[in-house]
């Protein structure tokens, strides 16, 4: 482990928020990722924080079932890897996927079809809109909210085998299971699949879980991420660049954010109404010249901007690179 690695101090190992599953051969990347995440006060659980004593399989496989999100890191060496399909398809069916790409690749079968996130050429800055697109998946997820568009997230699905499992446990239950004969009940309840409704009719004690994020917090943070990917320099489609406007959100103490625009000979200010999803809302107090005092909505899509003024005209903004 190098001098980087140990200054990642693991999370508790009981309640993980987001578990990673990645290929080795990756671990440069993931290692920015989950700094990252864990910068944003998330907690995250990796095989690098596996004390020397934890047996390996028993522990990745706990800590996947306990996590409420799976970031799943596909690369050529991942979609190899066996283990990492596992973690994945069982995210998948848990309905906590969230697939993120540090190299290019195609994923595995059956993975094809859902969208994710390319980081592959992401340096590790936090307020790097693909960092932040990953973040406000993940926290919409931890709300129980559906995750914007493209991050490769299926809703949980119900399975037949689960209503099997609580039958089967319910009649064990009648038939004396409680008795625990030579510690049956316990090492059936083990089973991944049998293990809630286990919990579900008393047999086994659920593990300490904690509290959920409050959700005015989350809320507030998804705000917050989407206020801020509208910051940096953008320019028109056509124009490639090569002209360009400074767009800035501003926030007071009294928790009101404006949105400044700057540019070459104008600059203009509107009060942020409306923040959500992917849309942003303002109404504009201070325009500059030919402007309209009315609400402008910008619609944030990765480095494309769609701005639509008050009379219903859109333009479309590129980031660039200041």
């Amino acid at each position: 482990m190098n001098d980087a690695q140990a200054k990642t101090s693991p999370q508790e190992a009981t309640t993980p928020a987001i578990f990673v599953s990645y290929k080795r051969d990756d671990l440069a990347q993931v290692q920015r990722l989950v700094q990252c995440l864990r910068s944003e006060g998330l907690d995250v659980w990796w095989d690098q924080d596996l004390a020397p004593d934890d047996p390996w399989e028993a522990t990745i496989e706990r800590q996947l079932d306990l996590s409420k999100v799976v970031i799943v890191a596909w690369s050529p060496a991942a979609v190899s890897s066996e283990n990492v399909k596992a973690e994945a398809r069982r995210a998948r069916q848990s309905g906590k996927l969230l697939q993120t790409f540090v190299k290019p690749c195609d994923p595995p079968l059956f993975f094809g079809e859902r969208q994710g996130v390319d980081i592959s050429s992401w340096s590790g800055d936090s307020s790097d809109h693909r960092f932040q697109t990953v973040l406000t998946a993940a926290l919409a997820i931890l709300e129980g909210k559906k995750p914007p568009h493209g991050v490769g997230y299926v809703p949980r699905k119900h399975l037949l085998r689960k209503s099997i499992a609580v039958l089967f446990v319910g009649l064990s239950a009648v038939l004396g299971f409680l008795s625990n004969l030579g510690g049956a009940r316990d090492a059936l309840c083990s089973i991944s699949s049998i293990e809630t409704p286990c919990q579900e009719f008393g047999l086994t004690q659920a593990p300490q879980i904690e509290p959920t994020p409050d959700p005015d917090a989350i809320e507030t943070k998804l705000r917050d991420r989407l206020l801020s990917g509208l910051n940096g320099l953008w320019s028109r489609q056509e124009r490639d660049c090569s002209v360009t406007a400074q767009f800035a959100v501003e926030t007071d103490e009294g928790g009101i954010s404006r949105l400044r625009i700057t540019a070459d000979g104008f600059e203009s200010l509107g009060q942020v109404v409306a923040a959500e999803n992917t849309t942003v809302v303002t109404q504009a107090t201070s325009p500059a010249p030919g402007e309209s005092r009315g609400q402008w909505t910008y619609r944030l899509d990765g480095d494309r901007l769609v701005a639509t003024d008050p009379s219903g005209v859109e333009t479309t903004l590129n980031r660039c690179v200041g």
